[in-house]
C-alpha cells in the first residue's frame, strides 16, 4: 500500500508554515510575514503578487525536499477584495497539488491574509474578486560546480 503524501498549510499573524509529509519523511518551511512585508515595502514592490509567488515557491521547495519532481501542478482559488494591485485582503484556497503525477492530500488548505495597505484604502463594501489559478511550475535544473567548471574549460579550449 502506497502512502499518500500530505501538504499542510498553517498561517498565523506572523508566519505561514508549509509542511509536506509522506510516511516518516517530512519537510517544513516558514514564511516570516513581517520580514517579507518590510522587504516589499522598503523596495516598493507589489505585496500580494510577491507573496503569492513566494507561497508557490515555498510549496515547491518543501515538496521537492520530500518527493523530488520535475513539475509541480497547483490549482487554487485566489480571492481578493479588489484587483490584485489594489487589494488589502487575500485568501488562497488550495484545490489540488500534484508533484508530477503524485496527488497530495491537503490539510489546512486555506491561507488568509488581511489588512495590507493599499493606495485606495480598505473598504468593507468592496466586492470579492475570485480568480481560479492553475499553474505548472517546472523544476529548475541546477548545475553542480563540477559541471560548471567542466563547461568553462570547454569554452576556454574553444577560444
Amino acid at each position: 500500500m502506497m502512502l499518500k503524501p500530505v501538504l499542510v498549510i498553517k498561517d498565523t499573524d506572523s508566519t505561514v508554515a508549509i509542511r509536506a509529509r509522506i510516511g516518516e519523511d517530512y519537510s517544513e518551511h516558514e514564511i516570516q510575514l513581517s520580514v517579507m512585508l518590510g522587504y516589499y515595502a522598503d523596495n516598493d514592490l507589489p505585496v500580494i503578487e510577491n507573496l503569492i509567488d513566494l507561497f508557490e515557491t515555498v510549496i515547491k521547495r518543501t515538496i521537492n525536499d520530500v518527493i523530488p519532481h520535475d513539475n509541480l501542478f497547483l490549482k487554487y482559488d485566489l480571492i481578493t477584495d479588489d484587483e490584485i494591485s489594489k487589494a488589502s485582503d487575500m485568501e488562497i484556497h488550495l484545490i489540488e497539488v500534484k508533484a508530477d503525477d503524485v496527488l497530495f492530500r491537503l490539510d489546512g488548505k486555506i491561507l488568509a491574509l488581511k489588512g495590507f495597505d493599499s493606495d485606495d484604502g480598505y473598504s468593507e463594501e468592496m466586492p470579492r474578486v475570485l480568480q481560479r489559478v492553475e499553474k505548472t511550475i517546472p523544476t529548475e535544473k541546477k548545475m553542480s560546480f563540477k559541471e560548471f567548471a567542466k563547461q568553462q574549460r570547454e569554452l576556454e579550449n574553444k577560444n
